[in-house]
């Protein structure tokens, strides 16, 4: 059974990087007109959708208002049509939380001109906040509300109750994408309180929107307030930063990121301390635009958009000895980031890496490297195999940071954080079967059948193969159909095959997203 399945995944129809078909059109074109056709959640002119249940729920929900739609389209009436720019809209749209699905429909008109209607169907972004984790014999639960677009305008809020872990907390947010009707210009804040931590943000931007955006600013604060050892330890932030694109393009992004952060900290206790410093941050995003749209990779029913160009993010941050701040060393932080994805027939590769570290007085500590490779085989039409490798290095790590594995991050049947060292190793192996789409209009099912393995060991000592941690499992998913993440819940059985005697073989986990 398993090589017939193999077999129809090798020779079903192949995934293509490249806009689809309906929005290619003859170069030189021009944009006569432009109609926003934006849907609510249910759409109720379809049998299976004109229930009292559904209108009911489109009566609630405030569809997105057309301005909030056309201030993300990357053209205007009277451009040449460009089709780069009408999928990279598309993108757009699809990565906004309040939409679910966008279309872009262009049609060619008798005079030689194109009209461009844009189809949006809304998600449904009031949320009542009811979480439950299980990982490890721990518990985590959560209780609030939710609104991704606060009257059709797509500004969003929240306010939450966690008990993490054994830690309870609240938290505020609020985001306007859109301040005060200057476009592009985004404003958010937070707040986070719980046991002997306080912590609240502002932030004001103008991002990097779109590929074609010749430029980006913004300004933070921050303030935080958190258990320092038996004392506590108050900081405080502010920075600004300013991104310019060099010869913007829909191919490929060749970006420059200057950024300026002053930090004040101060340690309470018997003899308090006081941390001053500036710090200089570079940056640099170097990537070539060769997205996929592709479904069941991580999300169930809706489409998911893979940049496979290659990506290369280095950066720095340079913190001085400055005598008057009170700073004695001058700090550097490098740092770089690489991304490449490859597509042949069915199958999809996902290949990144990291390196970081922390270099002062002469020394270099905090040295980590990461590798990752998440490798997908599609074809039967409910059914997809994924492979997903790990391998991360430390050299001279914080004693208090140390790289851990367990159930909580990728190792299932085992306790959270269990393993602790400088070396990590993780391979997981998954068969995810999606049963069912849509069921009731509002719910897309599937099951999973796991293998993982893995084990974190120290830079001094050696590793065997008999030293991996290894579980089998299932599990089941459930995703909402008509939220824009399309992300599920994830409910995974798992029995460890070479535990310890003081955790049963057994465990039960709770917890949101694929495992990978």
């Amino acid at each position: 059974m398993r090589l017939l399945t193999l077999l129809l995944c090798f020779c079903a129809a192949p995934l293509e990087a490249a806009p689809r078909e309906a929005l290619r059109l003859p170069a030189g074109l021009v944009i006569s007109s432009i109609t926003i056709d934006a849907n609510n959640v249910f759409e109720t002119e379809l049998p299976a959708e004109n229930k009292i249940l559904y209108r009911a729920a489109n009566r609630i929900h405030r569809i997105t208002r057309d301005p909030v739609i056309m201030r993300e389209l990357l053209f205007a009436v009277g451009d040449l049509y460009n089709t780069a720019l009408v999928a990279e809209t598309e993108r757009n749209l699809r990565a906004l939380p309040y939409i679910r699905r966008a279309e872009i429909e262009p049609v060619i008109t008798k005079n030689g001109t194109v009209d461009i209607i844009v189809h949006t169907y809304d998600s449904w972004t009031l949320e009542l906040v009811v979480g439950y984790k299980r990982a490890g014999g721990a518990t985590s639960m959560k209780a609030g509300i939710a609104e991704e677009n606060i009257m059709g305008q797509g500004k969003s809020g929240s306010a939450v109750y966690s008990n993490d872990w054994g830690a309870a907390s609240a938290d505020l947010k609020y985001k306007d994408r859109q301040l005060l009707n200057y476009k592009r210009l985004q404003y958010s804040m937070a707040a986070h309180t719980s046991a002997g931590n306080k912590a609240l943000s502002v932030l004001l931007e103008r991002p990097f929107y779109a590929s074609i955006a010749r430029s980006a600013m913004g300004g933070t604060a921050g303030y935080t307030e958190a258990p320092y050892g038996d004392f506590s330890r108050r900081t405080a932030e502010a920075g600004v930063n300013y991104g310019i694109s060099m010869k913007p393009s829909a191919e490929r992004t060749r970006r420059f990121k200057f950024g300026l952060l002053a930090r004040r900290a101060e340690s309470t206790g018997p003899v308090p301390a006081a941390e001053r410093a500036v710090i200089f941050q570079l940056g640099a995003e170097l990537e070539e635009l060769d997205f996929l749209t592709v479904r069941r990779i991580n999300k169930f029913t809706h489409d998911e958009d893979y940049n496979l160009g290659l990506g290369i993010f280095p950066s720095v941050g340079l913190a001085p000895a400055i005598g008057a701040l009170g700073a004695t060393q001058t700090q550097i932080i490098p740092g770089v980031k690489v991304s490449k994805g490859l597509t042949w027939g069915t199958q999809l590769l996902l290949l990144n890496g990291s390196y970081s570290s922390s270099y002062a007085n002469g020394d270099n500590n905090g040295l980590k490297a990461a590798f990752n490779a998440s490798y997908f085989l599609r074809g039967l039409k409910y059914q997809t195999l994924a492979l997903h490798l790990g391998l991360d290095l430390g050299w001279r790590l914080d004693p208090a940071q140390p790289l851990t594995l367990g159930e909580f991050n990728g190792l299932r049947g085992y306790g959270v954080d269990q393993f602790t060292g400088s070396r990590r190793f993780l391979l997981n192996l998954e068969d995810r079967v999606y049963v069912w789409d849509n069921l009731f209009q509002l719910l897309d099912i599937g099951t999973v059948f796991f293998f993982d393995s893995g084990y974190v060991w120290p830079s001094s000592g050696a590793v065997k193969l008999s030293d991996l941690k290894n579980s089998v499992g299932l599990g089941l998913r459930v995703a909402p159909s008509r939220s824009a993440n399309n992300s599920p819940v994830r409910i995974d059985l798992a029995r460890s095959l070479n535990g310890t005697p003081a955790r049963p073989d057994w465990s039960l986990s709770i917890l949101g997203g694929q495992a990978f």
